[in-house]
């Protein structure tokens, strides 16, 4: 039920605004990312949590870096706890929700984002990646 919670919550941004291009699968998202050569653009969050729900309404639609997103990474969520694998060990956190950025083979690109995802440090932290 929760999941529903928040696909119904996606889906309803998605068909309002411009947003990012959210896949829920990690193992095809990883796939995709080496075929078209981009990026990967990974967001844990906790199911049911009103802050993972805050940030993804508040950071991810509608601002002038979903199209610099959707260009160069392809985004996946993973949901704590999930039964769908990804490597847990490698994106472990203990604060949610949390932001990675990894290439192609799957290495860190700078420093993950925890806890405090907003606008304005997504935005200085994508800024940062094209220098």
């Amino acid at each position: 039920m929760k999941k529903v919670i928040i696909f119904l919550l996606l889906l309803s941004v998605w068909l309002q605004a411009e947003h990012v291009k959210w896949h829920w699968n990690y193992d095809k998202a990883h796939q995709k990312a080496l075929k078209e050569t981009k990026m990967l653009m990974v967001l844990l969050i906790e199911d049911n949590s009103k802050e993972s729900i805050k940030v993804l309404h508040t950071t991810f639609t509608n601002k002038e870096y979903v199209k610099k997103i959707n260009e160069k990474f392809i985004s996946v969520i993973v949901i704590k706890n999930q039964k769908q694998s990804y490597p847990i060990e490698m994106l472990y956190t203990m604060t949610y929700p949390a932001l990675f950025f990894l290439n192609e083979e799957e290495l860190f690109i700078g420093e993950n984002i925890s806890g405090n995802i907003n606008p304005k440090i997504l935005k200085k932290y994508l800024e940062n990646l094209n220098n």
